[in-house]
This record gives C-alpha cells, sequence and structure tokens, in this order.
C-alpha cells in the first residue's frame, strides 16, 4: 500500500497559491522612476567619464558583465553564468545599448531604477547575483552617471536569456525590489565617510568580503569585512578580512594598502588572488583608495582567520 500524506486545509491552499504565483509569474507594485537630479552636470562627456571611472574602475562590472573574464574592460555584452540552487541559472546581462538585446530602448531612468531597486525595464526582479542591495545607496549623480556611461558605449547583439528555476519563483513571494529614494552624494576625498561610501555602494568591498549566511546567503552586517572562509560556490578565492585585527589588515600602514592595489603584492609578499579586481581597483585615484583604507580603520575588528586558497602560478 502507498502511504497517504495529508496536509491541513489552511497548508493546501498555501501551497496552491505558492504554485499559481510561481507559475503565472506574480509581480510586485511598480517601482517609480527616479528623477534625474538637479545635481547632475551638463557637461555629458564629465558625467560619462564620472560613469566610467565607476564602472571599470570602482564596481569593475566587466568581472561579470563583460564578454571575456579575461577582458573585464571590453564590451559588457553579458552572458556569464551563475548556478545556484536558489536562483537556478542566472546569466549577467547585456548592458550595451543594443535595441533588441541590451539596454537600448532603456531610458538612464530605468538602468538607474533597475541598478538601485534590482526592477528591469519589464517590472520584473533581477536575481540577487546583481548587487542591487548594496548600490541602492549609491548616488544619484553617480547612478545617473553610470547610466549615461552604459547609453555612450557601442552597442553589441548578444541575445543573453535567463534560465530561472521554481525555487526562485516561488522566492519572488518574499524577495521585494528595493523602494525608489533619493541619494544625496557624499563628498569626495580622502576621509573615512567617503571610503564608507565607496567600499560599500561603488566599489563594492563589501560585497566580497562580507561573510553572508541563511537560506538566502544574505551578507552578516555584524561581521562587515570580516572575510569568508567559506564563499559561495564558484568563488576561486576566499576574500580575505578587511577589518583592523590581526587575523586581518591591522598592520597595514596606508601606504601598504595602496600598494597592494597598484602592485598586486601584500606586505608579506603574498600576490593577492586574480579574482581579486586589484588591477582595475588600482587604477582609482589614490585619494580614493586612501578613502577605503582610513575607513576601514574605523570598521569593528573582527577576529577571522581565513586560510588562502592555492592559486594559479603568476
Amino acid at each position: 500500500m502507498h502511504a497517504v500524506i495529508r496536509m491541513e486545509p489552511r497548508r493546501v491552499s498555501l501551497v496552491l497559491v505558492l504554485v499559481v504565483c510561481a507559475l503565472t509569474s506574480c509581480s510586485h507594485a511598480p517601482v517609480p522612476l527616479p528623477a534625474t537630479p538637479a545635481t547632475l552636470s551638463t557637461d555629458s562627456a564629465a558625467v560619462a567619464a564620472r560613469g566610467e571611472y565607476l564602472v571599470r574602475n570602482a564596481a569593475v562590472c566587466g568581472g561579470c558583465h563583460g564578454a571575456s573574464e579575461r577582458n573585464p574592460d571590453g564590451a559588457l555584452s553579458g552572458g556569464k553564468e551563475f548556478h545556484d540552487w536558489r536562483i537556478g541559472t542566472a546569466r549577467a546581462s547585456n548592458l550595451t545599448p543594443d535595441d533588441e538585446t541590451g539596454l537600448g530602448t532603456w531610458s538612464e531612468a530605468e538602468i538607474v531604477r533597475s541598478l538601485r531597486t534590482g526592477v528591469r525595464k519589464d517590472g520584473r526582479l533581477l536575481a540577487p547575483v546583481m548587487p542591487y542591495e548594496w548600490f541602492h545607496q549609491m548616488s544619484d549623480e553617480d547612478a545617473f552617471a553610470v547610466a549615461r556611461y552604459l547609453k555612450s558605449q557601442p552597442p553589441v547583439r548578444n541575445n543573453v536569456r535567463q534560465s530561472p528555476n521554481i525555487v526562485f519563483k516561488l522566492g519572488k513571494l518574499i524577495l521585494h525590489p528595493k523602494p525608489t529614494m533619493t541619494v544625496a552624494a557624499t563628498p569626495r576625498g580622502a576621509t573615512a565617510e567617503y571610503g564608507r561610501y565607496l567600499s560599500q555602494h561603488a566599489a563594492l568591498c563589501a560585497e566580497c568580503h562580507t561573510p553572508r549566511g541563511g537560506i538566502r546567503s544574505t551578507p552578516d552586517m555584524s561581521r562587515l569585512f570580516a572575510g569568508m572562509a567559506k564563499p559561495p560556490k564558484g568563488f576561486p578565492a576566499n576574500p580575505s578580512n578587511l577589518t583592523p585585527d590581526p587575523t586581518g589588515i591591522a598592520a597595514w600602514s596606508e601606504d601598504d594598502f595602496l600598494k597592494a592595489l597598484h602592485t598586486g603584492v601584500t606586505p608579506d609578499g603574498e600576490h593577492l588572488h586574480p579574482f581579486m579586481p586589484w588591477k582595475e581597483n588600482g587604477r582609482m585615484t589614490d585619494d580614493d583608495l586612501r578613502a577605503i583604507h582610513r575607513f576601514l580603520r574605523t570598521v569593528p575588528p573582527i577576529h577571522n582567520v581565513v586560510p588562502r586558497k592555492e592559486q594559479p602560478a603568476q
């Protein structure tokens, strides 16, 4: 005889709702478009140049959206695959202004909304592989600069398709887009305040160097920058502890920090793993790098030994 599994009527109803919602792609309330900031420069070339700096040197978008992992400075035509049981297969989107397969028909405001809230032009939610949780507090001026730069690039036709699984479709019931908000620019300079902004909302140091946990693999904000001894599957390296603890970078001077990002060599003579985009981050201005180091000196020291993975020969 086959065992009969009995479910309470209330639980059956919930399961049916979840399944129907998943199959019909239930959507959340529309997220309004952000307004173009009045403070945005009227010099379009200068705005695009700021966007290029953020895209290529700070966030290093080409690390995921580049046509080739070996050339993050190439066309941002997407296609890189990310596999996870919670989402299925997500592929980095085509960020070039191709009308049919990229951002050609997107307005700058729609790009900014997607970047900061996780909502596509058609209203669908982006897979959280895209770090919109961190980009959410990118300043209005910087976000629109990123959009301006992306729209200025040569279009590349590359039709990138997503392959979400049932878990992600069901998960949309608890995954919500971030709200549209106005974010004033943090004054630029070699200050800890500006370093906080860069490291968490532009250069995304916190995205890789903060431990994650739970069913949703969310960042543990109580251990900000403590590194990951057990990073997500697919990470070829263990992101280091960047807190001012002896297991982190307590002994690194400001000059040590800049030298490591300019040369890829730590004060101990070890080579940074190529997964760490030090070559691109090292193109940031010295003042910006000083700002990040000065901020990292202010975060709570966390004792967390992060073993190094064996890396390819230099």
